[in-house]
């Protein structure tokens, strides 16, 4: 299973963005798809790609959802150590 990253437009440089992902790293994504995105919009990326524009509520929705999957995962890594 794929998930994307979730991150933030700092910059549109022609067909490319930069996105400050929420680790605080920058990365430069082709914005093909989402031609009109802009700076401050909070997107989702994948492969190098921006896929979706989203808003900050899904962006909080999706951080709650990881923040439960991995404090599954940490509980099934624990039960079988």
């Amino acid at each position: 299973m794929c998930l994307p990253l979730i991150g933030r437009v700092v910059a549109i440089e022609g067909e490319l963005a930069q996105v400050e992902l929420l680790d605080g790293k920058t990365v430069k994504v082709l914005r093909a798809t989402q031609a009109g995105v802009a700076p401050g919009q909070n997107v989702l990326v994948d492969r190098g790609l921006i896929v979706e524009v989203v808003s900050a509520e899904e962006v909080e929705q999706m951080q709650a959802f990881f923040a439960e999957l991995t404090g599954m995962w940490g509980g099934e890594d624990t039960a079988r150590a």
